[in-house]
């Protein structure tokens, strides 16, 4: 598979300091093609994105356990096959201007990525249950569309985790958490993970630091202004996600206090 990480480096090598979150989901709808355009013309280089699974084990790109809130369709996303994703209006619900925007699967967004020169962080949002099929999925999507970039996995999920070390080993991977656990070390060597995705609200610049001198790369959800932006940098944080790329593109690196 192309886009594959050698046993020394890492996706952190290549990671930016400023990844758009769904794509650039505060000007466009998240996880759809248009918010990953948007993302690519304000700047990134990097987009995050969640991709799970349909009834008939098609990897897809959508957060939520149902279609509710981001399609006008109704329903558990597990129990809609690819081709009935397919016929929402992923669009409408943010703005008419969207209309029309559908649910990628995933061999549309390593396409779509290929052609924005976009390198991706896929969270990995399985049914619980469906853990191993969502990864075995991911690889099936991958083995049709080669990804000529750099990618990194993942998951607030530890057996979507284990699942992608066993099938997908030649990724990175992150443990995603909202508050750093105190035993972070013992979690990331639980999972085989590289790196620990958390959040904002947590922040704690103590143990911050401690993981930065440890050498473990950590990124920051979700982060829209630049003075947390800034706060996350000076304490060793690699990246942030945010929802509005431009507003941190322009200042990604540490500005003395």
């Amino acid at each position: 598979m192309s886009g594959s990480q050698n046993l020394t480096a890492t996706a952190y090598d290549q990671l930016s300091p400023v990844i758009a979150h769904r794509g650039a989901s505060g000007h466009a709808p998240e996880n759809t093609a248009a918010s990953l355009r948007k993302g690519a013309e304000l700047g990134a280089t990097w987009a995050e994105v969640d991709v799970a699974i349909s009834s008939d084990n098609v990897a897809v790109v959508f957060h939520d356990s149902d279609v509710n809130r981001c399609t006008d369709g109704r329903g558990l996303l597990i129990q809609k096959t690819a081709r009935e994703l397919a016929g929402l209006d992923a669009g409408s619900w943010y703005s008419p201007f969207y209309a029309g925007e559908r649910i990628l699967t995933m061999t549309d967004l390593l396409t779509l990525a290929n052609e924005l020169c976009l390198n991706l962080n896929i969270e990995i949002k399985p049914t619980i249950g469906r853990e191993t099929e969502t990864v075995w999925a991911m690889r099936e999507a991958l083995k049709q569309v080669p990804f000529n970039h750099t990618l990194l996995l993942s998951s607030f999920n530890v057996h979507a985790l284990y699942a992608a070390r066993e099938f997908l080993p030649d990724f990175t991977q992150a443990l995603n958490v909202e508050a750093i656990p105190r035993d972070w070390r013992n979690r990331l060597d639980e999972t085989g993970a590289t790196g620990l995705h958390f959040a904002a609200d947590f922040f704690e610049e103590a143990i911050i630091r401690d993981i930065h001198a440890a050498g473990t790369p950590m990124a920051c959800y979700t982060v829209n202004d630049f003075e947390t932006a800034q706060k996350l940098y000076r304490s060793g944080v690699k990246a942030v996600f945010t929802d509005y790329p431009e507003r941190l593109i322009l200042n990604a690196t540490p500005v003395a206090r």
